[in-house]
């Protein structure tokens, strides 16, 4: 081989190197890129002002689980205990978005502290989207947030209503934007 041949293969060896290099730490090694859309449902003022009603229910029975088009349901039947925002039925269906976990009867959620799953005899905070929240016959309620009653009915009736008492000072409607979030 000729001293060009391997000056060449060098220059085309140390180019290949260095843009490798220089792609896994313009990429950030370990981390990814993608799009959030919607409104953010982590600062309680929005799920207040974005939601059609919010309630603090008791998870009476899983009634009904569907799978339909790669996506899976879960519908709850809860006992309202305390009506936060807008209007609930005593009784209702609430229907949400989950993932099976793998056994029977167990399911999961992307985000397990805004967005649990209903299980029966516990009691939580939902936010609904869309869809009645009556109660009557055949009529189903979509809750895009459930989250445990942790602070007990007072304490979520007290931090809801200061939370519904302040709207959030930016639009509570948020555009899609890329955000970088570590790998994991």
């Amino acid at each position: 081989m000729s001293v060009k041949g391997w000056v060449g293969g060098c220059l085309v060896a140390a180019v290949a190197a260095a843009g490798a290099a220089w792609l896994t730490i313009g990429q950030g090694a370990g981390s990814t890129t993608h799009a959030v859309c919607g409104p953010d449902l982590g600062r309680d003022e929005v799920v207040a002002a974005r939601s059609q009603a919010v309630a603090v229910v008791e998870a009476v029975e899983n009634t009904r689980y569907r799978e339909d088009g790669g996506s899976a349901y879960l519908t709850t039947r809860v006992k309202t205990l305390h009506t936060l925002k807008g209007e609930f039925g005593d009784v209702l269906d609430v229907t949400q978005g989950v993932k099976n976990a793998g056994a029977p009867g167990r399911y999961t959620t992307e985000d397990p502290d805004r967005y649990a799953v209903l299980e029966p005899g516990r009691q939580y905070v939902i936010a609904i989207q869309s869809g009645s929240t009556t109660g009557t016959a055949g009529s189903e309620a979509w809750a895009w947030y459930a989250e445990p009653a942790e602070r007990g009915l007072t304490g979520e009736r007290e931090h809801w209503q200061k939370a519904i008492a302040a709207p959030p000072e930016t639009s509570a409607n948020s555009a899609c934007e890329d955000i970088d979030a570590p790998a994991g």
